[in-house]
């Protein structure tokens, strides 16, 4: 129950509810307050949940700009992704955010649409504001993009691809074992001439990384390389399934087609059964990332999954580890990935 001694601000008092005035009625001490809103795990649960009640009664706002003043920080971390359409890079956000909110810090969102461009853009907002900490998507930036960082001086790890030499840090599994590893599994399979589907215009590391693994799988089993093809349509959407005819017309010795992404590999399943190719009997289907969809199309998607939300929780990690004065156990983690086996190869 609400403490009936604590009086509900009005919403003209809600701005002049001061800290020292929150100590008071809380019966706790101006630091403890502090603490409680921005370094919340050094306080005890039952003291902060007191302290927030009050606060919230009262009507108090921190003043984030004059805490910033004070301490150097504004406790909020930007991330740059590259959508979250993609069900995939809101689970490593989420992650993230597991991470840093219990910590006090929380989450400036930016999406570069898979611009590196549009990243830099992103970077110098972020930077003007002041955030404590950026989390990048993939391993390739512009040179001024890595210029405003390395003058930053702030704490970043780039997620999703692994990288043994990071500009700061770095947290991921390899695309090109992955690429490889898909590659083996549809050999084994009996499927010896391959192709694999792309995207147009993308700055996207991860996807080239995913077709040079493609080719080392081929290229060490003796096989041709993979044909590659690129559509336009926009990663996340299942747009671009029905280049699935096209492959197979122009090319029918194809076996197995391996998409990038996994939207659009299940667009190809719904197109195959429009045009009634039989999967994976004609040809099989695989792909990279999984979700819940994956398994609910018919036939399930054989696919990549890769550790997203540790992925997210990871770069957390780092950059608190980093913000706290301790350096990460390791500045490059390198994380792993599992093929998943369903009916479409």
């Amino acid at each position: 129950m609400p403490d009936p001694a604590v009086p509900i601000a009005s919403p003209t008092s809600i701005s002049t509810v001061r800290l020292q005035e929150v100590a008071k009625a809380a019966g706790v001490s101006t630091v403890t307050v502090s603490r409680c809103m921005t370094n919340p795990d050094r306080v005890s649960a039952r003291t902060r949940e007191h302290v927030l009640e009050v606060a919230t009664r009262l009507g108090y706002i921190p003043n984030r700009q004059a805490s910033s003043l004070a301490s150097s920080r504004t406790r909020v971390i930007g991330v740059v992704v590259p959508t979250s359409a993609n069900p995939i890079h809101s689970m490593v956000m989420q992650g993230a955010a597991d991470v840093l909110e219990p910590a006090g810090y929380q989450i400036l969102l930016g999406h570069s649409h898979f611009s590196a461009e549009a990243e830099c853009n992103l970077v110098r907002t972020f930077l003007g504001h002041r955030v404590d900490g950026i989390l990048l998507t993939g391993k390739d930036h512009t040179d001024e993009c890595l210029y405003l960082l390395q003058r930053s001086g702030i704490p970043m790890v780039e997620m999703f691809d692994y990288n043994p030499n990071p500009l700061d840090m770095s947290v991921g599994s390899s695309n090109v074992d992955a690429g490889a590893a898909i590659g083996q599994y549809l050999i084994g399979k009996g499927r010896n001439n391959l192709a694999f589907v792309g995207h147009l215009g993308l700055d996207d590391s991860r996807m080239t990384d995913r077709l040079a693994g493609l080719r080392l799988a081929t290229r060490e089993a003796g096989l041709p390389d993979p044909i590659s093809y690129n559509i336009a349509a926009v990663p996340g959407t299942g747009q671009g399934g029905e280049i699935i005819g096209s492959i197979l017309r122009q090319h029918p010795q194809v076996e197995a087609v391996v998409f990038a992404g996994h939207y659009v590999a299940m667009g190809a399943i719904r197109h195959a059964a429009d045009l009634n190719i039989d999967v994976p009997g004609r040809v099989a289907i695989a792909s990279f990332g999984d979700t819940i969809m994956s398994g609910w199309i018919r036939p399930g998607l054989t696919t990549i999954r890769f550790p997203v939300r540790e992925t997210g929780m990871e770069a957390g990690r780092m950059i608190l580890a980093r913000l706290n004065q301790r350096e990460p156990a390791a500045k490059s983690v390198r994380l792993g990935f599992e093929i998943v086996a369903r009916e479409s190869a």
